[in-house]
């Protein structure tokens, strides 16, 4: 595979507390070219809000492809995929196992049900497209073919079954959001 600058994208710790928009957490990019990290950027998104779309446009820094770990973050911000095409962002909203979207639903209507979230996040839950890899079936929503989005995501998944720019990112974010958290900067 050629060289390819691929971002992993997600979401840091937060307690439930900052549930309904009363607290920040991470939303991290981990760079890689070809199999090896780069870089890694971040911003702060509000819990349950709606600012993540445009708070990773700002942290992908010239990535060809992104990986996001859901379509959600931070609770139930979200991406929002129509705006990720309309930017010419080529994005792979993964999942390791399939919601359950009746789950979701019922949590998004009890708390977001007038919100366009609502609709965006559903019609991406219900139109996942299951695809083997090497390591186990995934669940992908994606702009990119899915012959190319599986090419990429075997060549990402080194250990596990999520790709390896996803991992980084998972890990970092997770501890870089839980030592904000003891310096009291993400309320």
């Amino acid at each position: 595979m050629r060289e390819l600058q691929v971002c992993g994208v997600d979401d840091g710790y937060f307690p439930l507390k900052f549930k309904g928009g009363k607290g920040k957490t991470v939303l991290l990019s981990s760079k890689y070219n070809d199999k090896l990290l780069i870089g890694i950027d971040f911003d702060l998104i509000l819990v349950d809000g709606d600012d993540a779309t445009p708070k990773l446009r700002k942290i992908l820094d010239d990535c060809e492809v992104v990986f996001t770990d859901g379509i959600t973050v931070g609770g139930f911000n979200y991406v929002d995929p129509e705006e990720l095409r309309n930017y010419g962002i080529n994005y792979i909203i993964f999942y390791s196992k399939i919601p359950d979207i009746k789950d979701v639903e019922h949590a998004l209507l009890k708390h977001f049900s007038s919100d366009r979230r609502t609709s965006i996040i559903l019609n991406v839950l219900e139109n996942l497209v299951l695809l083997p890899t090497k390591k186990g079936n995934v669940y992908v929503d994606t702009n990119l073919s899915l012959q190319y989005a599986s090419k990429l995501i075997n060549y990402y998944q080194i250990y596990v079954k999520e790709p390896e720019p996803l991992r980084t990112a998972h890990t970092i974010a997770s501890s870089l959001s839980r030592f904000l958290l003891t310096k009291n900067l993400l309320t």
